[in-house]
């Protein structure tokens, strides 16, 4: 996916079930033929596309503020300086845009075509890391990330951190719940210091 489409993409995922989000992405690449559109459009038109996902209305002007900032002239190919910039520098200034943070960082130089190592760190990825003793538990997203990437093997690539990503996410839906964790089944169990 291109850098800008991932920027839109993830902005709109947060704290919001995958399937909303994406439906909520598509309903904005069919009505905007390129992101410029969208920043341009009546706040409220945008709003009444991504009515479904949480906090819409936040999101709504993130959207338009954040994409303002970039060069929009340049398409699909917006963010694409960020491709040789060191990873911390490209976080940071993605995190400068309104409504980007961490997550949304990581997952625009991570999972588009810049393919930068970067871990994407969501609510069951940090929870598991606490879980497991790896983070404080009043700690944030940034420590998570800073932490978990630190741990990580010196070669791993982009590809390897999505799918770290992914697993450690779907072991947070499957198993490792919020509020009642299937600690039973766990395949961490006898490394987990929450079971002791």
């Amino acid at each position: 996916m291109a850098p800008p489409d991932q920027l839109v993409r993830s902005m709109l995922g947060g704290r919001t079930r995958d399937e909303v989000s994406l439906a909520a992405f598509w309903r904005l690449k069919r009505r905007y033929e390129n992101w410029s559109d969208l920043v341009a459009d009546d706040y409220h038109t945008l709003l009444s596309l991504i009515g479904d996902v949480t906090f819409p209305e936040d999101k709504a002007a993130n959207l338009q503020a954040a994409l303002g900032r970039l060069d929009l002239s340049r398409g699909n190919a917006a963010l694409d300086f960020l491709g040789g910039w060191p990873v911390d520098s490209a976080l940071s200034w993605l995190e400068s845009l309104p409504g980007v943070g961490r997550k949304t960082s990581a997952a625009v130089l991570n999972f588009s075509t810049l393919g930068k190592r970067a871990l994407v760190i969501d609510s069951h990825h940090q929870r598991v890391a606490k879980r497991l003793g790896l983070v404080r538990w009043k700690g944030s997203v940034e420590e998570t990330y800073d932490v978990l990437m630190a741990a990580a093997p010196q070669e791993w690539q982009a590809a390897d951190y999505e799918r770290h990503h992914i697993l450690i996410k779907a072991h947070g839906q499957k198993r490792c719940h919020h509020l009642a964790p299937d600690c039973g089944r766990c395949p961490l169990a006898d490394l987990c210091p929450a079971l002791t």
